[in-house]
């Protein structure tokens, strides 16, 4: 018999972790947004943990992600994902449903609120000359395929990364898959739909022009392409 989300989740912690510190429910199921294929996202507080791992479980009729810390490692982990802009755990212990409290839960919500709020770390000057560089890179093969399976490919790559660009350079969260596509329409719809229709233009009729314009526009304000005078790991004088 499949269980209640909320359920599943209790029972899951209070069975593989009865001496868990705090419980979070998270993802698409805390919100009741949930589907037939969506599984459970549950993080753990577990201070008995050697280290922090994740681990995939099936049961209660649910496939579970279960993301395993300590009180200590949780909060590194907030650290490396404000530092990789992609804030994972944060979101969960924000937004997802405690389960299980002794306090810790509460502290962790208000740490992670914070973090959210104040946003990624900056790209630095020699990480926005890093990311000109390769998205011209990109886009420079992206131009000159010939074959529209390499063009495709290309420009699957190219269409990531540089979205995470216009995200992190404008200090706000990236995520992956369909989170990528939702930060960038919540961050400024009409450059997502600019986005999306330029991708879809060269996927039904194979013209480039769309998705080049639109990578060079959010090229321009920074400088453009690059390529000449660009160098990696060149001692500095």
């Amino acid at each position: 018999m499949k269980l209640s989300p909320l359920e599943a989740a209790r029972r899951f912690a209070e069975t593989r972790f009865p001496g868990s510190r705090a419980v979070w429910l998270a993802g698409s199921a805390s919100r009741g947004e949930h589907k037939i294929s969506s599984d459970l996202d549950i993080v753990i507080i577990d201070d008995t943990l050697p280290h922090a791992y994740r681990e995939s479980f099936y049961e209660f009729g649910w496939r579970i992600e279960a993301f395993l810390h300590t009180s200590e490692t949780i909060r590194e982990y907030f650290v490396s994902d404000r530092k990789r802009a992609r804030p994972t755990l944060p979101s969960m212990c924000a937004a997802g449903t405690i389960l299980k409290d002794d306090g810790t839960a509460t502290s962790l919500r208000l740490a992670a609120q914070k973090l959210l709020d104040e946003g990624p770390d900056p790209l630095t000057p020699d990480e926005i000359l890093a990311s000109r560089y390769f998205l011209t890179d990109l886009l420079d093969d992206f131009i000159d395929a010939e074959r529209y399976d390499e063009a495709l490919v290309t420009m699957n790559t190219l269409s990531i990364q540089v979205a995470e660009f216009v995200l992190r350079a404008n200090g706000r969260w990236i995520g992956r898959g369909k989170a990528l596509a939702r930060a960038l329409r919540q961050f400024d719809e009409p450059l997502c739909g600019q986005y999306i229709q330029a991708i879809s233009t060269f996927s039904r009729t194979e013209d480039k022009r769309p998705f080049v314009r639109f990578v060079d526009e959010v090229l321009e304000p920074y400088g453009g392409r690059l390529f000449e005078g660009f160098s990696m790991g060149k001692p500095k004088s």
